[in-house]
């Protein structure tokens, strides 16, 4: 799993986590940590910038709890908030097949994308998800990070200074032992629809 801090490099933040997150102990024959072994306090320093989501069904990602950098990025707080619901129309099948994936391989995994918070700014935002089990064995919470890409950063990262369209931009899927899905298990990144405000639950 060198892999997840070779690449999960962009904040301080976020290499913390990962390297919290793969010191946790494993159930015998499991790939991923209890979310009961995971303890927000004891990352500290990266609790703002931290976020941990609960899958509730295929129609539901809720945000059982929310950094305040999380928080302040999105434009209202996240907490109880269903992602899928929030997300733009056009980026919603993308991402119910990426939290899938890390659920059923499992495996970790980063995203980035375009389009319009509800504060109505135009931002590019990464996050990663690190999986965590239910009681049960069953992948079923997701803890993680996220940045936004602004000006020389976002141009050093992806060759321009803005993105014209609501998008995933990227999508990767990283090792933890199970290895990662093909291209045909998660279908082609789509091609996501004009910039605009997010309009389901707007405030």
């Amino acid at each position: 799993m060198q892999e997840l801090l070779d690449k999960f490099r962009h904040s301080e933040n976020t290499t913390h986590l990962v390297a919290f997150w793969q010191r946790l102990p494993r159930p015998e024959g499991e790939l991923c940590p209890r979310r009961t072994d995971f303890m927000s306090s004891q990352i500290n320093g990266a609790i703002a910038e931290t976020f941990m989501s609960e899958w509730d069904g295929p129609d539901t990602l809720r945000v059982i709890q929310a950094g305040t950098v999380l928080d302040r990025l999105i434009g209202l707080d996240m907490t109880d908030k269903n992602i899928f619901e929030l997300t733009p129309p056009e980026l919603v099948d993308d991402e119910k097949r990426y939290y899938n994936a890390l659920r059923t391989r499992p495996c970790a995994g980063m995203i980035t994308r375009s389009m319009i918070n509800f504060a109505g700014k135009p931002f590019v935002y990464r996050t990663i998800q690190l999986p965590l089990l239910d009681p049960y064995g069953n992948v079923k919470y997701f803890v993680g990070t996220g940045i936004v890409f602004e000006g020389k950063a976002l141009e050093a990262e992806f060759s321009r200074r803005s993105f014209r369209r609501t998008r995933l931009v990227e999508r990767h899927f990283f090792d933890i032992g199970a290895g990662v899905p093909s291209t045909d298990e998660v279908g082609p990144l789509g091609q996501g629809g004009p910039l605009h405000r997010p309009f389901a639950n707007d405030p």
